[in-house]
């Protein structure tokens, strides 16, 4: 069969000439010895080191002399028929396709008999490599996560213990239903309790800012409440949002050029994370007026994920609302929806205020279900079920519900409406049209 194109192996030829004559000057190769045609080295170049042409660390254990240190140092790959010439000696454990003596069977009581068949040989040699690992010394991973969830469920019951007598069980309702994990939902909540303090901007890092303020933090998030209601994206998406903007503009420093920038890749990266159906890029950049491009969206979210080493499980006030609703509000009130539409109008006020930075995201949404309390009129505005499940005395959410009710009572003359007039309609049982709770204002 005829080739469109003759190999080339004259270059071959010469490097193996070269090669040869490095390693032993006195020999010279046969004429029916040719190089293997391995070597493409003229298209991706020489080999960083050479290797023996067979098995896998073939060369482990050769020992070698003076002229095949020669020719190792030379890239390319070195053959058989050259390792010879060059004068390398391969020894018996390690050489490529060397023979080695057959070693005869005997029985286990050490007298001589006829070697084994082949097919004996072959019966017990999978009985050779199959032999048991040794057991690893302590403990293994299952005993060791079993030994851990016992202590977390003796925990949890010492807890349960020290809580005052007649406390509901708020999960009671929810052990027939799989989705409301009613088995882990108090070790999840503990969880979030205890980590949140790691992803919580500090009080003070506006005045690390030098060309942005409070004043424009609270722009952008009122901007950004707008541009959730369009897309009609979660709650969660919302919170997570201005978590991701705080923690950022906490380590980063930003010019205020590029803090719209900052706020609608925080907006691009929850909405990645908390939805289903996320909105594009392309998206973002038309909701922006086209003040930035697509690559600058994509190229602030590699530094925005880097920054926070993509650390997005954080837990938000909205995670910590839901929970504290159900233990803090009766669920046979009348005013329910009312009452937890109300809350959540508070919470969202809170993200829009810098000064409310200085509450924890669990004592903010704990503060929040005392204001809902005190607007509906009850008497127990922070019952028992509340302070088991948020870690807080009343006392101590006290002066968060007086600022989250000042809030409340600003909000209508205030600059930025936009959750004000959200908060108006009826889907929100209009609760931004409410008087906030007097006795609260009162007390401040």
């Amino acid at each position: 069969m005829a080739f469109a194109r003759p190999l080339q192996v004259s270059d071959e030829n010469a490097r193996d000439k070269t090669v040869a004559a490095a390693g032993d000057k006195g020999m010279q190769q046969p004429l029916n010895q040719r190089r293997a045609l391995g070597d493409i080295g003229n298209l991706v170049g020489p080999f960083n080191t050479r290797c023996n042409v067979g098995k896998e660390n073939a060369t482990s254990n050769a020992v070698l002399t003076e002229k095949a240190a020669q020719i190792l140092s030379q890239p390319g790959v070195l053959t058989r028929g050259q390792a010879a010439k060059a004068g390398v000696v391969l020894d018996a454990q390690g050489g490529y396709n060397v023979p080695r003596q057959r070693e005869a069977l005997h029985p286990k009581d050490g007298s001589s008999a006829p070697a084994a068949s082949a097919a004996v040989v072959a019966a017990e040699a999978p009985k050779e490599r199959a032999a048991p690992a040794r057991a690893p010394s302590g403990k293994s991973l299952t005993a060791l996560l079993q030994s851990r969830s016992e202590a977390m469920a003796a925990a949890s019951e010492r807890e349960l213990a020290r809580a005052p007598s007649g406390v509901p069980d708020i999960d009671s309702k929810d052990h027939a239903d799989p989705l409301k994990a009613s088995i882990y939902v108090r070790d999840i909540f503990s969880f979030y309790k205890r980590i949140e303090g790691n992803f919580r901007p500090s009080p003070e890092y506006m005045s690390r800012q030098s060309d942005i303020n409070d004043n424009m933090r609270a722009i952008l998030i009122d901007w950004l409440v707008e541009v959730h209601y369009k897309f009609r994206l979660m709650p969660e998406t919302l919170f997570l949002t201005t978590n991701l903007i705080d923690r950022f503009l906490e380590k980063k420093r930003v010019s205020r050029r590029n803090l719209q920038l900052v706020g609608v890749t925080a907006m691009l990266v929850a909405s990645k994370y908390e939805e289903i159906w996320a909105p594009e890029v392309k998206d973002f950049v038309f909701i922006s007026d086209e003040a930035y491009t697509r690559e600058q969206i994509l190229e602030m979210e590699k530094i925005m994920l880097n920054t926070l080493r993509f650390n997005l499980t954080v837990p938000t006030a909205f995670a910590f609302l839901h929970r504290f609703l159900k233990a803090g509000i009766d669920p046979k009130h009348t005013q329910m929806a009312q009452a937890q539409a109300y809350a959540t109008y508070l919470v969202e006020l809170a993200m829009l205020d810098y000064s409310m930075l200085c509450y924890t995201y669990s004592m903010v949404a704990a503060g929040a279900v005392v204001a809902a309390n005190r607007l509906l009129g009850r008497e127990d505005d922070c019952p028992a079920a509340l302070q088991k499940h948020c870690g807080y005395a009343r006392d101590e959410l006290l002066p968060c519900a007086r600022d989250l009710a000042q809030l409340h009572s600003k909000a209508a003359a205030a600059a930025l409406r936009t959750v004000y007039k959200k908060y108006s309609h009826s889907n929100h049982s209009k609760v931004s049209l409410l008087q906030p709770p007097l006795s609260l204002l009162e007390e401040a």
